[in-house]
């Protein structure tokens, strides 16, 4: 149970219940676990945050297959097993190596990784570690995906956080494992 109730439909003012309409066009269905169950106490943050994260999977200068690869590195830097459970599989079925994903949930040494993932793994790490990136570590990312794909990279990286920051603050439980193991927190 989450240290905060979740949000029900049926919960909303008049003025709310069009921002909520709103998120549930772009979402389809109403979130009943997750993030957005405890974000909808305020349906503006909802909305604004799931604006910027669907305009980020979208955006095509930083590919899916990197983007799976960020979200479960903010997911494992951030001990967030929501966000692990939401993106582990997803990133193994678009290629990211099996290896590289059972290393990086266990904590282990990352090895293998292609040039573009090691950039982009690399500067996730010295985001959330530093709260900035090293002169040598923004090159390399701006070599790999250009200044867009940077820019891009970046705010991926604190979307995900925000999400994993909520996640942890009310304790949002993930769902039992079913295809990936959890993510040990």
């Amino acid at each position: 149970m989450a240290r905060i109730p979740t949000v029900t439909p049926n919960q909303f003012s008049a003025h709310e219940q069009a921002i909520v309409d709103r998120f549930l066009g772009a979402r389809g269905k109403f979130p009943h676990d997750g993030p957005y169950s405890t974000m909808l106490h305020i349906p503006e943050v909802a909305l604004h945050v799931d604006t910027l994260r669907r305009f980020l999977r979208d955006e095509a200068s930083l590919p899916q297959k990197l983007q799976e690869l960020v979200m479960i590195t903010v997911a494992r830097e951030m001990d967030c097993a929501y966000i692990w459970h939401a993106h582990s599989a997803a990133a193994r079925a678009i290629g990211v190596q099996g290896e590289i994903i059972d290393n990086l949930r266990e904590k282990r040494a990352l090895t293998g990784l292609a040039a573009d993932e090691q950039a982009a793994v690399d500067y996730t790490l010295e985001l959330l570690r530093h709260r900035k990136v090293s002169q040598s570590t923004f090159d390399r990312a701006s070599a790999c995906f250009g200044q867009r794909g940077t820019v891009v990279l970046t705010n991926l990286i604190a979307c995900y956080a925000v999400l994993a920051y909520n996640m942890n603050a009310f304790e949002v439980k993930a769902p039992p494992a079913t295809v990936e193991p959890a993510l040990p927190v």
